[in-house]
């Protein structure tokens, strides 16, 4: 298996551990037909040593990656009505589809599809809980890799 091939098996397996983790938690039941959701286009690399200030929140959960440098790339905001869609252009050409769907435990649901240039790159739901954030990594970009911070907010 190639480098990148390691590289990107890797940074989907840490998604997967992410979503697991993040499922583990409780919370009060999610009711609210409006989702806040934010999300974050993160460069994670080796080429130097810098981390953005402005992901000292999500520090803990990237550090695991086990990447030295982070930077924040692109951050944005939608409010979507639940089974609408939330759409994000994600650097390197790449679209982000967010979906919140009905759950029928105490967390969000939220359907998240990737592409890039009609391609499917990505398409799974994950549960969180209101108010928390899940990292997705995603396909190499600049030299490194693009992290996916994705946190969503019932309303």
């Amino acid at each position: 298996m190639s480098l990148l091939g390691k590289r990107l098996r890797r940074v989907l397996l840490f998604s997967i551990l992410c979503c697991s983790v993040s499922a583990l938690g409780g919370a009060a039941e999610i009711t609210a037909q409006i989702v806040q959701v934010k999300i974050g286009a993160i460069l994670a690399s080796n080429q130097s040593d810098e981390f953005d200030a402005r992901l000292a929140p999500l520090e803990k959960q990237l550090k695991l990656m086990k990447y030295r440098s982070y930077r924040l790339l692109k951050e944005e905001s939608q409010k979507v009505q639940r089974k609408g869609n939330a759409t994000f252009d994600i650097p390197g050409g790449r679209s982000l589809v967010v979906t919140p769907q009905d759950s029928r435990t105490k967390q969000l649901a939220l359907r998240v599809h990737l592409q890039e240039g009609g391609k499917p790159l990505l398409d799974t739901t994950v549960r969180l809980n209101s108010g928390n954030n899940i990292l997705l990594g995603g396909p190499p970009h600049e030299g490194g890799a693009l992290v996916i911070s994705i946190s969503a907010t019932a309303q």
